[in-house]
Order: C-alpha cells, then sequence, then structure tokens
C-alpha cells in the first residue's frame, strides 16, 4: 500500500504541474532518456518529451477523471479521461484511455498512454 502511495504521489504532482501548464516543472518529472507513447506517437528523449507537452498545452488537453489506479512493482496503470478543444472540433466530447507511467527514482521512465481497448468513438 505504501509503495501505491509513493508511484500516485509522483503522478498527482505532476496531474497537478500539466493542468497549471507549467512546462519545467513536467519536465522535471522525467529522465532524460525517457520514453513517451501518446495514441501513435512515439516521443523519445526529453527534447521530443518537451515537444509533445507543448503541443498538449496549445490543444488545450485537460484531465477530466482518473476513473482506477493500481500498481505493479514500479509501475502504474491508470484508467483516466482526457478532453480538448481540438477534440470538440471534431465532435468527439472525450478519449478514454490507460496511462502506465514506470517510475524510476520518483521519474517518468516510461510514459505510455493508449486508447481504452474496445473504445469507440465516432467523428
Amino acid at each position: 500500500m505504501e509503495e501505491i502511495q509513493a508511484l500516485k504521489k509522483v503522478l498527482d504532482d505532476y496531474i497537478e504541474a500539466f493542468e497549471a501548464r507549467d512546462l519545467d516543472r513536467c519536465l522535471a518529472f522525467f529522465h532524460e532518456d525517457a520514453h513517451l507513447q501518446f495514441a501513435t506517437g512515439h516521443f523519445p528523449g526529453i527534447k521530443q518529451i518537451e515537444q509533445w507537452h507543448k503541443d498538449r498545452f496549445k490543444g488545450g488537453m485537460r484531465l477530466v477523471e482518473i476513473e482506477d489506479m493500481q500498481s505493479e512493482g514500479n509501475t502504474l496503470i491508470v484508467n483516466a479521461v482526457v478532453t480538448s478543444p481540438r477534440l470538440k472540433l471534431v465532435r468527439i466530447k472525450d478519449l478514454r484511455g490507460t496511462g502506465t507511467f514506470v517510475i524510476e527514482e520518483g521519474k517518468f521512465k516510461e510514459y505510455r498512454m493508449e486508447l481504452r481497448k474496445g473504445y469507440r468513438f465516432h467523428i
């Protein structure tokens, strides 16, 4: 139980920085050689992760809800809902996905966000 609380604290602090659009603070949660995968895009290394954040901020991405969370060792698996004005422009209210966060030494080593299996939406 203590382990999931430590992992959850890292994620909660990151979400707070993301919602505040604090780029420097967001990047401080990633190892220099971290990998971020978002839907079909892959962003290796801190420079590409920085650009990913800039693009998400520009697009207005927001976390709507964390539906559930579990841990497996140093990995936190989160089912969440996100939205953005860009999604709404194409008549998508929100996206439900599964985020997998591998956390080493209090920072993300790997961050994967995938659409929930079986989740369908119409454009």
